[in-house]
């Protein structure tokens, strides 16, 4: 632990909840137009097809991987507070786009027309990339600002209390954004709008308050982005394969159960939900008491039974209990490999190592989303499901295989 940092003698939750809150405040703000940007405003009021009102949300994803790029050597040259702050920046600017692309349709200027269509449909995307280039800026400096926080003994905590900010923040941002849209019934994107940009500049206000940490001095050149992914590959290929599990529930579960004509969705999300939240809160703790590969496999193998409960159990119930697994067997994956990630090399390099490894998530979740969804439409659900379950435990082959190569993963001399 930094000098900075000595003197806190707190517990290590109590130590990251200062900063992880700017984390909670992005991704609430990330929530906020979930439920309305896409299907209210890009279809229903623009009159764009559903697959580009579900590319505008999904575009939000890109633009995180976009900035795992760039904002890992940042913060670890400037510091977390640093590129923490421009986080906050970018957010407040995607809150305006938000208000700039709900007001064109509705303009004396333009009007609904062909080219204001088109107009506000392009600042709505711009406003997504900026979100995600925010959440990159936010998630990954509020991490390696928690890692030094409390030191490497409670790596699974800075982590851990990420995911649970990032899900819950989301989960009551959409909540509050559906309440917002009904405001302005003709106009429901514009205090959606508003309200984001006033968070951004409210948190960005508060971060001024809070002293900055010191950069760790390098004992070498600075580490390239590439050079950061080929040490947490083995890890990350692991995070890769639980993400298809994941990325599948969170992107099909509501067609699923449309289809099937099921009541109950809202119950299965929010199981699905708790789980993941109950076990990040009360679980990671068995990170650091066992390593995290372990852990990281059973979760792998958890997520792979809960491929197989929706293959096999085709009703309601299965549903519910194929949602609960893959919320619990998805929420130690990140964090269990996330700790041996950081370990890959000394901690001032945290930053871009927690950016190579968070990148294997993001772009695993937009191409599976595509894939399956190709999967869906010419085999059906069950395949869909049991190539996500193969996917899901071949991630346990991958991580040892990755393992062995030289350069990847933990150095020998240091384990």
């Amino acid at each position: 632990m930094s000098d900075e940092d000595a003197t806190y003698t707190c517990s290590p939750t109590m130590r990251v909840m200062p900063v992880v809150f700017f984390n909670l405040l992005v991704y609430f703000v990330i929530g906020l137009p979930n439920a309305i940007i896409g299907a209210q405003f890009v279809h229903n009021t623009l009159g764009f097809s559903t697959a580009i009102a579900a590319s505008t949300i999904s575009l939000q994803y890109i633009g995180t991987a976009m900035g795992r790029m760039i904002v890992g050597r940042r913060i670890d040259i400037f510091g977390p507070k640093a590129v923490l702050r421009w986080g906050l920046i970018l957010c407040t600017i995607s809150g305006l786009l938000m208000c700039l692309a709900a007001l064109i349709p509705t303009s004396h200027l333009m009007g609904m027309n062909d080219t204001s269509r088109y107009v506000a449909l392009a600042v709505a995307l711009i406003s997504r990339l900026f979100i995600g280039w925010s959440e990159s800026c936010t998630s990954t400096s509020v991490t390696t600002w928690n890692l030094r926080r409390v030191g490497p003994a409670h790596s699974s905590v800075a982590i851990s209390w990420n995911g649970v900010t990032s899900y819950g923040g989301i989960a009551v941002g959409v909540t509050v954004g559906q309440w917002l849209s009904g405001l302005l019934p003709t106009i429901k994107l514009l205090p959606v709008g508003i309200f984001a940009a006033t968070l951004g500049i409210c948190g960005f206000i508060i971060l001024t308050f809070y002293k900055a940490i010191k950069p760790l001095p390098s004992k070498g050149k600075p580490m390239s982005f590439g050079l950061a992914v080929k040490k947490v590959l083995p890890y990350g290929a692991a995070l890769a394969a639980g993400s298809v599990g994941f990325g599948t529930v969170n992107s099909f579960l509501a067609l699923y159960y449309t289809e099937n004509h099921w009541t109950g969705l809202g119950i299965a999300f929010g199981v699905f939900a708790a789980c993941f939240i109950f076990m990040r809160i009360f679980v990671s703790g068995q990170i650091d008491k066992h390593g995290g590969v372990p852990i990281a496999y059973m979760s792998l193998v958890t997520e792979a039974i809960a491929m197989a409960v929706f293959c096999l159990v085709h009703n309601n119930t299965g549903g519910l209990i194929g949602a609960a697994l893959t919320g619990a067997g998805f929420s130690l994956l990140f964090p269990a490999m996330g700790t041996m990630a950081v370990k890959t090399d000394g901690p001032e390099f945290h930053g871009i190592l927690i950016a190579a490894y968070s990148i294997f998530t993001d772009v695993t979740i937009v191409i599976s989303s595509w894939f399956m969804g190709g999967l869906r439409d010419h085999m059906g659900w069950g395949v869909m499901f049991a190539v996500a379950g193969v996917l899901c435990v071949s991630g346990i082959a991958f991580s040892a295989a990755f393992s062995r190569i030289p350069g990847c993963g933990i150095p020998k001399n240091t384990q």
